[in-house]
């Protein structure tokens, strides 16, 4: 893709550069390299428009209603991201299908959400059927985050087994914040719209690029070696993945408000870049949304 091959990218004579200490998010700077707030950025993608591909699906949608929250995930600021070569996410596929209203933003992380709670907006009304919320990504996935987890490869003689490779300490402290974070946001939307039903994932197993900040970087500067030990490192992202669907399933069990979306193994390496899917596999995520919110089987 277009965003794989350059570092920075230029539209409108704004600049986005990826940031490769944190996974999914984007230094956006005007032509002068200062950094646009959020708002101008809004103003910014609202001039771009969004293009023919992204309308929305011409269908009858159903009176369910849904908000969502999180990351880039939900909002992929499409209509600036395309021009990067980025393309919509699952929860752009449902707008098509659903009356759907988000608060997300990329690269929100789970404790900035749970502070500033911006989905309250929404679920203070009491209207909404589902709350589809992504998060976490940021803390654990790719980046710095993920440079603090690896230990330095020359130091593992021997090991190789992803638990062995992390480090378990701050990995689990960074769990139990996120779980935390979680249980949060379930008891607030229990409390305060007790007919929403709050639906979460925990992405899919991203497949790391050599040249990728957000992967590659960390587990080259810990010294791992793409050729020999591309093994490891898928090892290391599947064990990721599954601890915190793990988590996920912990704040299931506790809240009778919070429904697990399993969508591991559906992307099926149709990714933009390191942990962004493509068209064709956000669409296949959104259908399995939809048979979740419309009581159809799963499995």
């Amino acid at each position: 893709m277009f965003a794989d091959l350059l570092e920075a990218t230029v539209l409108n004579n704004t600049r986005y550069e990826k940031n490769p200490d944190r996974c999914l998010v984007y230094h956006i700077f005007d032509d002068n390299r200062v950094p646009l707030t959020q708002e101008q950025i809004a103003v910014e993608w609202a001039a771009s428009g969004k293009g023919e591909e992204t309308h929305a699906l011409r269908v009858r949608k159903s009176p369910v209603r849904i908000c969502a929250g999180g990351d880039s995930w939900i909002n992929i600021l499409i209509e600036v991201s395309r021009f990067l070569g980025y393309n919509k996410t699952f929860f752009d596929i449902l707008e098509g299908y659903y009356q759907t209203v988000s608060t997300a933003w990329p690269g929100h992380t789970v404790d900035r959400i749970v502070e500033e709670k911006p989905f309250r907006i929404y679920i203070d009304t009491g209207r909404f059927d589902y709350f589809i919320f992504s998060g976490g990504g940021s803390e654990f996935l790719g980046g710095s985050a993920l440079a603090k987890l690896l230990k330095e490869k020359h130091a593992l003689s021997g090991q190789n087994q992803p638990e062995q490779l992390l480090d378990l300490d701050r990995l689990e402290a960074t769990m139990e914040r996120l779980k935390e974070g979680y249980l949060e946001i379930a008891e607030y939307v229990r409390s305060n719209s007790p007919q929403t039903q709050l639906l979460v994932h925990g992405y899919d197993y991203p497949v790391a690029d050599a040249a990728g900040p957000w992967f590659g970087k960390p587990f080259l500067k810990r010294n791992y070696d793409f050729e020999t030990d591309r093994e490891l490192i898928a090892g290391v992202l599947t064990y990721l993945v599954d601890r915190f669907y793990a988590v996920l399933d912990e704040v299931e069990q506790q809240c009778s408000n919070v429904v697990v979306v399993d969508i591991r193994k559906m992307v099926r390496g149709r990714w933009t870049d390191e942990l962004h899917p493509d068209l064709e596999a956000s669409k296949d995520i959104a259908a399995f949304y939809r048979n979740v919110i419309d009581g159809f089987p799963t499995v």
